[in-house]
């Protein structure tokens, strides 16, 4: 056969994907003629179609040079040695052919699109997001009618928290393009975010009815139902995608939090730990040391408690320190640096050994992340240690936050003291629904003159601020005092009543075995289960919820009808 007969044969088994037979023809068709720039494309496309990205770009690398330097034939095979860069990780250079291509007035759409992707590879934490935009924004304005762009610009926003931005590229997406599944899937996920939750579920069916079997989509679709507090609908979605995929770890964690949220603990505690292994998952630290499985005897072992997730996590779950002391073991305590005094009151801080995260660890023989312990010590829910309190505060500094209250606003006789914590970790994905604005706690000064209101948190919001600047007598902020969570402990023992969102404060509260109210949103956390307003958890708290979302109209008018008859000890 002469050249062209062995590429046209080698083309023909390229497009019926026989790699090999067509790299067999190409290499015999190069050693004749090595400088054939059409047998070193394709050679190239083959290798680029079985993931070996660096022969495509040496092969593309080689025919550049063959081919004219102004054609569109050398500014094709330039945008494919790019996106080979780019799949073998060399961003850099894959983002500098491209804006090479650019300033030399090449302003294809496509182009301006791959440099965005190689930019953000280039910095995957968002450093250049900004810049990639842009570049979409060009592409765009070259040619709006691209689907995929569009859906490239929406990732953008959304990973910005631009949600009414991405919403927006999502409808131009759907606008052009309506029967991919994955375009309607993000749709759905935009309004989760934003908290149109019936809204997301449409999307959702939508993108099932196109791909039934979109793992992601069954995902995605129980995250929403549990939102709505439907986790036996949920619990269906969860399960549906586990029959597709049995190692999807998204499925597993969210399946434990609606069976938690249930109060279907021993079918749980199993599942949650697949928490190491989802999308955006913490690391797994300390996983150089075994970890302890609870099947064998700690007697004389040191074992290693590390604390994870927040610090009311850390706070609700040294509980179980107790448990492996009890058990035997030589516990060494790992905890946050602003956990560390607190976790002195613990009953058997005398007996373990308190370790700052990130400071130097002694020899252990196992380890265990606090969160796993439930799941080694059987928990049920008649079987959830509640020893309260089981944390302690030091006297002499309780004896100075009293001190430093009455300074404030001394006692008088009869007077109520009530701490109030509004908010938490505004870093928090569900900071918004758990949040409440602390002017909305105004009605409570109503239901009682000798109530005395204490702020309990070290970092009031600008807005918070700016109303307890004129919120009258009644109304005291002590967080300038508060230098960790000993310090908030401290102030709170001398509460008669802690009123508390769902932050860490008010796992403190519950610890300490001080009387706590607890105001949660519509949806809570997994721990405070459905329905009932006591905890299991903290025999010393209630729980006064939302009965529509968004909504704490009714949850302050409760409150303020619960202090007016609260019965205080004098």
């Amino acid at each position: 056969m002469n050249a062209t007969d062995t590429l046209r044969l080698a083309l023909d088994h390229f497009h019926q994907d026989d790699y090999a037979a067509a790299e067999q023809l190409l290499f015999g068709l190069l050693e004749t003629h090595p400088r054939h720039k059409d047998a070193l494309q394709l050679l190239g496309s083959v290798a680029a179609a079985q993931g070996r990205f660096e022969e495509a770009a040496l092969a593309w690398q080689q025919a550049l040079p063959l081919v004219d330097p102004h054609s569109d034939e050398a500014l094709a095979l330039r945008y494919r040695l790019g996106r080979a860069f780019y799949e073998q990780g060399r961003h850099e250079d894959s983002f500098l052919l491209y804006r090479d291509l650019i300033e030399a007035g090449h302003e294809r759409p496509e182009f301006f699109v791959a440099a965005a992707a190689a930019l953000q590879g280039l910095s995957p934490s968002g450093k250049n997001d900004g810049q990639a935009l842009a570049l979409l924004e060009e592409a765009l304005r070259r040619n709006p009618d691209v689907p995929d762009t569009w859906h490239r610009k929406a990732r953008l926003h959304e990973r910005a928290g631009q949600w009414e931005a991405a919403r927006e590229c999502l409808r131009q997406v759907l606008l052009r393009f309506d029967q991919r599944a994955q375009y309607w899937l993000d749709a759905g996920l935009i309004e989760h975010a934003m908290g149109e939750y019936e809204e997301a579920l449409r999307y959702y069916d939508r993108a099932l009815i196109l791909d039934p079997d979109l793992v992601d989509a069954h995902v995605s679709r129980g995250t929403t139902l549990a939102r709505l507090r439907d986790h036996e609908e949920a619990i269906d979605s969860f399960r549906r995608a586990l029959r597709m995929d049995a190692g999807d770890a998204d499925a597993h964690v969210n399946l434990a939090l609606s069976l938690l949220a249930l109060g279907q603990l021993e079918e749980a505690w199993p599942l949650y730990e697949w928490r190491w292994e989802g999308r955006g998952a913490d690391p797994y630290r300390h996983a150089a040391i075994p970890p302890w499985n609870g099947g064998s005897s700690l007697s004389g072992k040191r074992i290693l408690l590390w604390a994870e997730q927040g610090q009311g996590d850390t706070i609700q779950f040294s509980r179980y320190v107790l448990q492996m002391v009890e058990a035997g073991a030589e516990v060494v305590f790992e905890v946050p640096e602003s956990l560390f005094t607190l976790m002195q009151g613990l009953p058997v801080a005398g007996r373990i050994q308190l370790v700052a995260t990130g400071a130097v660890l002694p020899e252990v023989d196992y380890q265990l992340p606090l969160m796993s312990l439930p799941l080694v010590c059987n928990t049920a829910m008649d079987k959830i240690p509640a020893p309260v309190p089981y944390l302690n505060v030091h006297t002499d500094l309780k004896r100075q936050w009293e001190r430093r209250l009455d300074a404030i606003a001394p006692r008088a006789a009869a007077q109520v003291r009530v701490g109030i914590i509004c908010s938490g970790n505004p870093g928090n994905v569900n900071d918004a629904r758990r949040s409440i604005a602390l002017e909305r706690f105004a009605e409570l000064a109503k239901a009682r003159e000798e109530v005395s209101f204490f702020i309990i948190q070290p970092d009031l919001r600008p807005a918070d601020a700016q109303w307890l600047q004129q919120a009258g007598p009644q109304w005291h902020a002590v967080g300038e005092g508060i230098g960790d969570f000993a310090d908030t402990a401290a102030a709170l023992s001398c509460m008669d009543l802690v009123i508390s969102v769902d932050t860490a404060a008010a796992h403190l509260a519950g610890a300490l075995g001080l009387p706590v109210w607890i105001a949660l949103p519509h949806a809570p956390d997994w721990r405070w289960f459905l329905q009932r307003h006591d905890s299991p958890w903290y025999p010393t708290a209630r729980l006064f919820r939302q009965q529509r979302a968004g909504d704490w109209g009714e949850v302050i008018t409760t409150l303020r009808a619960a202090l007016v008859v609260a019965a205080f000890s004098s």
